[in-house]
């Protein structure tokens, strides 16, 4: 923007974002093509890179997806902006993401997997709806 600078911390925020939105087309994108499992862990990164967006806007700089989860919990879930709800759907997808990177027919189940999305979908046009509108 013209007159001022950008910072880091807004590059950042940036750049999540943007991957927020490419996660959550390539998990809808693999989903339709039959791959669910694979469609699973690209719904938690969806809602992490969602999240770390929302932690650069507040300043915040997560080094680790456990940072991630902890920061996230202390500055917007202890505080009452998010609900408990809203931080166990993003430990729900990790959790669903590793089980299917590391566990033997985990994930494959198209039925299970279009709901994870789904809620993955929610969260993410939730915060990025939330930083739009405090722009």
């Amino acid at each position: 923007t013209r007159g001022r600078s950008v910072t880091e911390s807004q590059i950042l925020e940036q750049e999540s974002v943007a991957h927020a939105r490419d996660e959550l087309a390539a998990a809808e994108a693999l989903l339709a093509a039959g791959h669910p499992r694979v469609a699973l862990t690209r719904s938690y990164f969806a809602a992490f890179h969602a999240v770390r967006a929302l932690l650069f806007r507040a300043g915040l700089q997560p080094q680790s997806h456990r940072g991630v989860h902890a920061l996230f919990h202390a500055h917007f879930v202890r505080t009452g902006t998010y609900d408990s709800a809203t931080a166990a759907v993003l430990a729900r997808l990790q959790k669903y993401r590793e089980e299917a990177d590391y566990s033997v027919g985990f994930g494959e189940d198209a039925a299970f997997v279009t709901t994870e999305l789904a809620s993955a979908r929610v969260l993410v046009d939730r915060l990025l709806a939330d930083l739009d509108a405090s722009l």
